[in-house]
């Protein structure tokens, strides 16, 4: 079987793309990503203040920071005194302090006012994604082809979700990226079974939890990386020669070692989440309670009677990412989900590792209910691991991360579209991968239907990715226009006479400029 398998790889890999051209093709990507994610980050240009709710909030958090002194540091463990204590737990504290620290540097540069971050942290934002751009390539590259990996990087350079959070700071794209970075050190584990790899793991995922501590079903995914390793179930050319007692106490020691880096990561970037507990912890129920409609918010009332999951599912492919390309993401996990079963082992999975815990959380989305569908969402992958072929094992690793998380977030009451973006990059992977392995399959179809069907799928990637860039490019319209309500605000000034009286909503992100009138709000 293994051998079989081998051989598999090694044809792949003579027909994959050589080096020098996958290095020529990402670096194109990477260019394009750039400049889609760097084009017209000063969009507010006009207001006084970033218009953008929760980026407002943390730069407001950000400016209340201060850098402790010397004689200050006797106060950082004091929760209430310490000026380094953000004192707000909606997000989690690393990219404050990221923001804090790129405002001292960005400090030195003429031009740049320290007191107004929103570009320098924009531009954070921006380069955070097209890191992660850069490690979607690596990690199809590692564990599939150069071929599948630069396919899929193209389509998140060019997807119009990472685009739009890449233009302000509110976290996603960072959070994006350390869970992206965590799974591919997790990947490697699995693979090989290194005490580096456990730790940067570890670094990473208690970056990402200091980020924002929705991403805890991230933990799963460092749980079964461990467990393959163990049982040697994804074997690479360094690992195979070990002894099976070896392995379990390799893995078991790599994990503990492991988590405790992940727990000191945490706590450096997010120390006052227990220094400051009662505030942290009010804040964290808050979020939670406010995503399932507990805590009544106008901002949240958009949602009501929505459908779980499939108005994400709906939301994601017109609007995040466009049509073709969102038919492709959510078949690409569909696909990578089942690839490897035969068919009663696949729909027996889907039963019981995809619809039974949404039904339990669509029935209760409580933290008991959160815990158990979790349990037998990762439960189901780890069953299906000695009976998937071995070539298709690392894909239940991937999903041991993107299933858990998708089932908690779309049964939410609240269904922002943005809470997908850290699984994005990964249905993207998996329909690069759907569409290579497609290809391939072609090849072996007679000469006569050979051509035709190559043809015909040549044609539906090119329109994919044409649609795609298409809409990116139109995206940047918004962009190259002065603001709504800014020209709002100048027309008013043109037209409305001084002294006049102008309601708002008290919701309202406001009209800039207006200090030479009477403004009230309607409640």
């Amino acid at each position: 079987m293994n051998s079989s398998v081998n051989d598999k790889a090694s044809t792949e890999n003579r027909r994959d793309l050589s080096k020098r051209t996958a290095l020529w093709g990402l670096t194109v990507v990477l260019i394009l990503a750039l400049a889609l994610r760097l084009y017209g980050l000063d969009w507010d240009d006009g207001f006084g203040w970033t218009p953008h709710p929760d980026e407002r909030a943390i730069m407001f958090k950000v400016a209340d920071l201060s850098f402790p002194g010397l004689a200050d540091l006797p106060l950082l463990l004091n929760a209430d005194e310490s000026p380094w204590n953000p004192r707000w737990f909606p997000y989690g504290s690393f990219p404050i302090y990221v923001l804090k620290i790129v405002g001292a540097v960005s400090g030195i540069v003429p031009g740049i006012d320290q007191g107004d971050l929103r570009v320098p942290g924009r531009a954070v934002s921006a380069l955070a994604d097209v890191a992660t751009v850069a490690l979607v390539y690596a990690l199809g590259a590692m564990i599939w082809s150069r071929r599948v990996g630069l396919l899929s990087s193209a389509l998140v350079a060019i997807a119009v979700i990472h685009i739009q959070l890449s233009h302000f700071f509110a976290v996603d794209t960072v959070m994006a990226l350390l869970c992206f970075a965590s799974v591919f050190f997790l990947v490697r584990v699995a693979r090989s079974g290194r005490l580096s790899d456990s730790l940067l793991a570890g670094l990473f995922l208690g970056l990402g939890l200091a980020t924002k501590i929705s991403v805890a079903p991230i933990l799963a995914a460092y749980v079964v990386a461990h467990f393959v390793a163990a049982f040697g179930l994804v074997e690479s050319g360094d690992s195979r020669n070990i002894l099976f007692t070896d392995r379990i106490s390799n893995a078991i020691g790599n994990a503990v070692l492991g988590g405790l880096i992940i727990a000191a990561a945490f706590f450096v970037a997010q120390p006052y989440a227990l220094l400051d507990w009662t505030r942290f912890s009010a804040d964290i129920t808050e979020q939670s309670e406010m995503v399932r409609r507990i805590r009544d918010y106008p901002y949240t009332r958009q949602y009501i009677d929505t459908t779980p999951y499939l108005y994400h599912v709906q939301q994601l492919s017109v609007w995040g990412l466009g049509l073709p390309l969102g038919i492709v993401a959510w078949a690409g996990a569909l696909y990578a989900a089942l690839r490897g079963l035969r068919l009663w082992w696949a729909l027996t999975y889907l039963l019981v590792g995809v619809c039974l815990p949404a039904v339990i959380l669509i029935v209760s989305n409580s933290f008991a209910g959160i815990i158990l569908s979790s349990a037998i969402a990762v439960g189901a992958l780890l069953v299906t691991l000695p009976i998937r072929s071995p070539g298709t094992r690392i894909t239940a690793l991937l999903l041991s991360w993107v299933v858990p998380y998708f089932l908690i977030t779309g049964a939410f009451d609240v269904k922002f579209m943005r809470y997908l973006i850290p699984i994005t990059p990964f249905l993207l992977l998996f329909g690069a991968k759907m569409l290579a392995d497609i290809w391939r399959a072609t090849g072996g179809l007679a000469r006569s239907v050979r051509l035709p069907a190559r043809t015909a799928l040549g044609l539906f990637g090119a329109l994919a990715f044409a649609a795609t860039l298409f809409y990116a490019v139109s995206y940047l319209g918004i962009y190259a226009e002065t603001h709504s309500a800014v020209r709002a605000g100048e027309w008013i000034r043109s037209n409305v006479p001084p002294g006049s009286l102008i309601l708002r909503e008290h919701w309202d992100e406001g009209v800039p400029d207006l200090y030479s009138y009477e403004l009230d709000e309607l409640q």
